[in-house]
């Protein structure tokens, strides 16, 4: 080989590397954007486009977890057919419901309150911010797990302090955990609890973005506090509201360790939501197939709750405009 050849000759590592950056790399305008989305398109159809076909799998086969030696049988909509004739399902989702609405009601206007509240120059306002976001920074786990030591049976902090004044009163001591009715609106209330900061800071930053020119014109006019709230407030703050709400429904629809920690979704079936009434289907009973379609279900209900809230809250602003 002359030396002319050496030199004009390429190795053919080198020419490879050149073809990938050619047909790969940034000049490939029409692929080069796929290879850098591809590690995020990989992570979300491993955790969850595959998942979610695999579900849609599942619902439509009989599969039980405690007897893998079955064939799997195609069963179409039955477990769908199954859960609606089911009253348990009913149950539960009647249960989730209330607990939604109930939660997401006091939050939505304790948030409010205190949101306006706090748009006031008060002493120490920074420190009073602080304290109350702490219930949303803790985990579920952990607010769960605190409260049920609090309302424990005659030594919880709560009982005790509670206990005390209803006896004094002469009622006797609550049930906070024992009693159906009162053990459902505990869990609201410690929902609510630590939910509420959550509410507060979002609508705190649609107020910090309302424009001030309003609230002059209206002080010029004179009109008073109520009707600005109602006239000026509450129609500039509708886009902070949709987005508060809709997570906070959806998250209030979903919740499972606060109602799993306290309760267990007792005292008898008092307290079974729909994520509870899905792991002892799945994991207690080990009907993969039902728990499957009842995820579904909850997917598609929550899919509404949302599209009824966007399109009623953007009707609302259009007829305000």
């Amino acid at each position: 080989m002359s030396i002319s050849e050496r030199t004009t000759t390429a190795p053919p590592m080198a020419l490879s590397h050149r073809g990938i950056l050619s047909r790969f790399g940034p000049s490939n305008r029409a692929v080069f954007p796929w290879v850098l989305m591809a590690p995020t398109l990989i992570i979300l159809f491993a955790i969850g486009i595959y998942p979610f076909l695999y579900s849609l799998y599942i619902a439509s086969h009989n599969v039980i977890l405690s007897k893998p030696y079955l064939p799997r049988i195609f069963v179409g909509l039955y477990q769908y057919q199954a859960l609606i004739q089911d009253p348990e399902f009913w149950h539960a989702l009647r249960k989730t419901l209330l607990f939604t609405v109930q939660a997401v009601f006091i939050e939505f206007w304790l948030g409010l309150g205190l949101a306006l509240l706090f748009q006031r120059q008060l002493a120490g306002i920074a420190f009073m911010r602080v304290f109350i976001l702490i219930p949303m920074i803790l985990p579920p786990l952990v607010a769960a797990l605190i409260w049920r030591y609090m309302f424990y049976p005659g030594a919880g902090l709560m009982t005790y302090y509670v206990g005390g004044i209803t006896k004094a009163l002469g009622f006797g001591e609550i049930p906070f955990l024992s009693d159906p009715t009162i053990a459902f609106q505990t869990l609201v209330f410690v929902d609510v609890w630590e939910w509420t900061p959550f509410m507060f800071l979002m609508l705190s930053a649609g107020l910090a973005s309302i424009p001030r020119q309003p609230y002059e014109a209206a002080e010029i006019d004179g009109a008073s506090s109520w009707r600005v709230f109602w006239t000026i407030t509450m129609p500039l703050l509708r886009p902070a509201i949709l987005i508060a709400v809709v997570i906070r429904t959806m998250d209030a629809f979903r919740t499972y360790e606060l109602i799993v920690i306290m309760t267990r979704g007792g005292p008898g079936n008092a307290t079974t939501t729909m994520n509870v009434f899905l792991t002892k289907t799945g994991l207690e009973f080990f009907d993969a197939s039902k728990a499957a379609a009842l995820s579904l279900i909850m997917m598609m209900i929550i899919i509404v709750m949302s599209f009824v809230f966007i399109r009623v809250f953007r009707s609302k602003t259009e007829v305000a405009e």
